[in-house]
């Protein structure tokens, strides 16, 4: 009788020792963290003529010092293929998010919303999946004047919504004011 008893008690504790050795260690790392992004540049190439990049920058991200945002200056009736970029500048060297933003594509998407005489923005890329990613496009302007031009980063939208754009997480939401001459 007392083997039978020690042989259950032994094979118990083995069991909770075993248990709590499978466990997985997480004390000491961070969960999986959002990288911060402090510099979004869009790139602006006319068919004929010089590229122009214009950037939002902020780099000591949310709150503090307020953000450096250049004024998109763009000729009229004039079409342009764009480029978006994303950086977190507060590293040395700093960390080019789009790489991320690339190998992930089906868990993000840019876009793009233009007010006044801003150009409206057609996505070209697309992600694995074949769906829109966002981070190049073509944009045509019109005639003279002002605006907005809006530009948000969504983390795990839903791409096949009719409005993908309000779905997800906003990673970061900038925007450029906007003059074409």
């Amino acid at each position: 009788m007392k083997n039978q008893f020690f042989s259950i008690n032994l094979i118990f504790s083995l069991l909770i020792l075993f248990s709590f050795s499978c466990e997985k260690d997480t004390e000491g790392y961070p969960e999986d963290e959002l990288e911060l992004i402090t510099t979004v540049s869009i790139t602006f190439t006319p068919a004929s003529g010089a590229a122009k990049s214009f950037k939002w920058t902020d780099k000591d991200g949310a709150g503090g010092i307020a953000p450096v945002i250049e004024s998109i200056v763009l000729a009229a009736n004039t079409s342009y293929t764009i480029s978006t970029s994303f950086l977190d500048e507060s590293k040395s060297p700093a960390y080019n998010v789009t790489e991320e933003i690339l190998e992930d594509g089906y868990e993000h998407l840019v876009c793009y919303t233009s007010s006044g005489s801003a150009p409206s923005v057609q996505i070209t890329d697309l992600d694995k999946k074949k769906d829109p990613l966002g981070l190049a496009g073509t944009a045509k302007t019109t005639t003279a004047g002002n605006g907005s031009l809006q530009i948000i980063l969504k983390h795990i939208p839903d791409k096949k919504s009719t409005t993908p754009c309000s779905t997800g997480e906003t990673d970061i939401e900038v925007t450029f004011p906007v003059t074409i001459n």
